[in-house]
């Protein structure tokens, strides 16, 4: 009764909103920038370039320059180790919360506060606000249990078991005791689930608070505009960012607002170029002959209720259905019928 017309999606529409997927990097797309690391069964796993870039700078400060605000090597390495691990612990979490609920998260792209994916969170009621948020609740899970040991050996909650995320003074300190590189080792680890557990819950795409943000009121609001109020937050978000990171001379706080900002405007193009798309192919349906899916019956109802009620009138979960089924449709050679 209907079908789509295969054709190219518009260059900037990649993945939905918050979602940076991507077959190959985009020069103009700076969220797109990865290279590929291995393959964990069927998740194919990515490194974001801006990773890769914050880790080689840093260790390049603190082998030519440390003391004062830099730690030296062997510290600095133990953090990028750290928030390499807990981007990796971010999304092992979601891909079996994804799975037990009916989904699947089949590409990691990791960067430093978790990953840059999301995927088709299921049917269940709430699914997607859980699978958003189940990396971070992992990363708490973790800083609650080490935040214990380390007070245990400390005596000390702030800048012992609750370390400072805008300071690493309570590392000289604890390096000037007798406390051992185990402690020191765990420190360090705390203090960077402080950092991706505070930065990670604003609400702003990329970060896990933009994505739960989407998934609560996408249903209410719907998803376009709740996608733009996120997109407007995390603007405000960046501005807030980068005046932290001029008072605090941190680089990595400025570089933080640039990426926040570029994804934010990202978003916005992409929800844009996905309204567009929906707005103009069903105008195309015609009656066509109907390839045998198993959703088949789901894609239907999909394309009758935007012809009935308009593309807004699409649920968050019906529209990344809707985008997976078009290109499964062109991986196998043909559209939607």
């Amino acid at each position: 009764m209907t079908s789509w017309s295969d054709e190219p999606e518009p260059p900037a529409a990649g993945g939905v909103a918050g979602d940076f997927r991507s077959e190959r990097a985009r020069l103009e797309s700076p969220m797109t920038w990865s290279l590929p690391l291995c393959r964990l069964g069927s998740v194919s796993v990515r490194v974001h370039a801006l990773f890769l870039l914050l880790i080689a700078v840093e260790l390049l400060r603190s082998s030519v320059s440390a003391g004062g605000r830099t730690l030296a090597l062997p510290p600095t390495a133990m953090l990028m180790a750290s928030f390499f691990a807990l981007s990796v612990l971010h999304e092992l979490a979601r891909t079996l919360c994804y799975r037990r609920i009916g989904g699947d998260l089949d590409e990691w792209l990791l960067w430093p506060l978790g990953g840059l994916c999301t995927a088709d969170a299921g049917d269940r009621e709430g699914g997607s606000a859980w699978c958003a948020a189940s990396g971070w609740l992992a990363q708490a899970l973790l800083a609650a249990v080490v935040g214990a040991v380390l007070y245990h050996q400390t005596g000390r909650v702030l800048n012992g078991a609750v370390p400072l995320p805008w300071s690493l003074e309570g590392y000289r300190e604890l390096s000037l005791t007798s406390a051992g590189v185990g402690i020191e080792c765990l420190w360090l680890l705390q203090w960077s689930l402080m950092v991706t557990l505070s930065l990670g819950a604003l609400p702003a795409f990329p970060l896990t608070g933009g994505q739960v943000l989407l998934a609560v009121l996408a249903e209410r609001r719907g998803w376009s505009a709740t996608a733009h109020l996120v997109a407007r937050a995390g603007v405000v978000c960046a501005v807030a960012l980068l005046v932290a990171g001029l008072a605090f001379d941190g680089w990595t706080m400025s570089a933080l607002a640039l990426l926040v900002w570029i994804a934010s405007r990202e978003t916005v193009v992409r929800v844009e170029a996905t309204d567009a798309l929906l707005q103009e192919r069903p105008e195309r349906i015609a009656p066509q002959r109907r390839a045998p899916s198993d959703d088949q019956g789901e894609i239907d109802r999909i394309l009758e209720k935007i012809n009935r009620d308009g593309m807004k009138s699409l649920s968050m979960r019906e529209r990344w259905r809707l985008k997976a089924a078009t290109r499964r449709r062109r991986d196998e050679g043909g559209g939607i019928r």
